[in-house]
């Protein structure tokens, strides 16, 4: 295969590509507004265009560049690290300290899929020169100018166009789907538990009506400790602040030697990371922990009540009250009698079981959808490879 053609194209084109300098498909321009807040402020970031709340520096917008819909935006200090945008959200004003272009002689939705790939960050690194600080390079235009690309056919570069605008929009829609399913949960969370100083939630299901007890969470776990005995014993297993992890290899030293065993169901926590939210239920099967974590058994509680519960705002404020400060800012170390001491409302075990399989459902759309959205988000990542020369 031809280095001037891409691996896949659509059918009845096979003319090879040609070479083209950003310096041919842009155009630079600066028009700059004459009068106060002439139209809402926009900001190029790392992730997409944004519009801008309030003023963006000092007292006066006058002088921001105005940009309309499909204009090039980027940040000369941070373009290496993927600030540059095809304005998608209405005309606007930007930065002054923003580079503005128009396309000449290019389709934009061709180069939009384009811009922030890895060899094109790479292409911006390469053309920026070392700022004041790590993170800053500063863009030296001529050498951007310089960097090249290859370009089809118009019409070919409209097909790819096309194609790669129908992919973004369908990632869009399973993100916004994501996030309504995640917002959805926010409001069960906060009405299916009593809020402080209730005995019941403002949402029940139907047939219950007694009020719920307050319990602490020392009668309802009971810690353990099962070392292993042997080397490799079971797969070994991390907690993290956003769940339970396969951990490859080992997890320090030589040896897991001593490792906790845990099964399926048992409560696993960081002491030093509690209050960040390193608290899981293990859901992924028999396996090592570090002995740095504390584990527990559930006693008279169905665990798929509680653990909804684990990670909502009111518990993480409960741990890092049940928590002195360690080593550092982010080390705190738990206090095991104070976290005992933590209180939760809890019904019957019939109405737990209710609400514990709610919360499950609704997580496993919620994986659904993630899964989904993973799997799309790699999908264009191999047609990001194999699509373009």
């Amino acid at each position: 295969m031809s280095n001037k053609v891409p691996q896949i194209r659509f059918n009845g084109y096979s003319d090879t590509w040609e070479e083209r300098k950003l310096g041919d498909l842009l155009k630079e321009f600066s028009i700059k507004s004459k009068i106060e807040d002439e139209h809402k402020v926009l900001s190029s970031t790392n992730s997409g265009m944004e519009f801008r709340e309030g003023r963006v520096s000092g007292t006066s917008n006058l002088g921001y560049k105005i940009i309309k819909n499909g204009d090039l935006v980027l940040s000369p200090q941070n373009l290496w690290l993927g600030n540059i945008n095809i304005n998608n959200i209405g005309k606007g004003l930007v930065s002054p300290s923003y580079k503005t272009f128009e396309f000449i002689n290019i389709d934009s939705s061709f180069i939009n899929p384009q811009l922030r790939t890895q060899k094109m960050l790479e292409e911006y690194k390469n053309s920026s020169t070392q700022g004041a600080s790590v993170v800053r390079r500063n863009l030296e235009i001529d050498s951007f100018y310089q960097i090249k690309i290859f370009v089809p056919t118009i019409s070919e570069q409209e097909k790819i166009g096309s194609f790669f605008k129908q992919l973004d929009n369908t990632i869009d829609l399973h993100q916004r789907k994501l996030d309504l399913l995640k917002e959805q949960k926010k409001g069960f969370l906060q009405k299916m538990f009593p809020k402080n100083g209730e005995k019941v939630p403002e949402l029940r299901f139907a047939g219950f009506a007694d009020d719920w007890e307050e319990r602490k969470l020392g009668d309802l776990l009971k810690e353990f400790s099962i070392k292993s005995k042997i080397e490799d014993e079971h797969k070994v297993l991390s907690s993290t602040n956003s769940g339970m992890e396969f951990r490859e290899g080992r997890v320090s030293g030589t040896s897991n030697l001593g490792y906790k065993i845990i099964k399926n169901g048992d409560l696993v926590l960081s002491p030093q990371n509690l209050w960040l939210g390193n608290i899981n239920i293990n859901n992924i099967g028999k396996g090592l922990v570090s002995p740095s974590y504390k584990t527990f058994e559930f006693i008279n509680i169905d665990s798929s009540f509680i653990n909804p519960q684990l990670r909502t705002q009111k518990m993480l404020e409960e741990y890092k009250n049940s928590s002195t400060q360690g080593a550092s800012v982010v080390r705190r170390n738990l206090e095991i009698d104070s976290f005992y001491q933590i209180k939760i409302f809890v019904p019957t075990i019939s109405e737990q079981e209710k609400i514990g399989s709610f919360f499950k459902q609704l997580d496993n759309t919620i994986d659904l959808h993630q899964r989904k959205l993973d799997l799309l988000k790699e999908q264009k990542k191999g047609f990001l490879q194999k699509m373009f020369v």
